[in-house]
């Protein structure tokens, strides 16, 4: 069975993409792929992805987790 890993990153670097990394919002509990096929966005808009601008947005930054999945 597959496993998450969570990778710590620091976003005032940036947020990394990548086709095995997602990002989990422990406020809604939603997972928004990194690299979606078209801009999407968490049910509570706390984490968006723009793929028209290639940009990660996140509200707030310590109720989000990176993670891939091993496996």
């Amino acid at each position: 069975m597959a496993e998450r890993t969570y990778p710590r990153f620091d976003p005032k670097v940036g947020y990394p993409a990548g086709k095995d990394l997602s990002y989990e919002c422990t406020l809604c509990g939603d997972v928004v792929p990194s690299l979606p096929p078209e801009s999407t966005h968490c049910r509570c808009r706390n984490v968006r992805i723009d793929m028209d601008y290639g940009r990660i947005s996140v509200d707030d930054v310590h109720a989000c987790r990176l993670f891939s999945i091993d496996g």
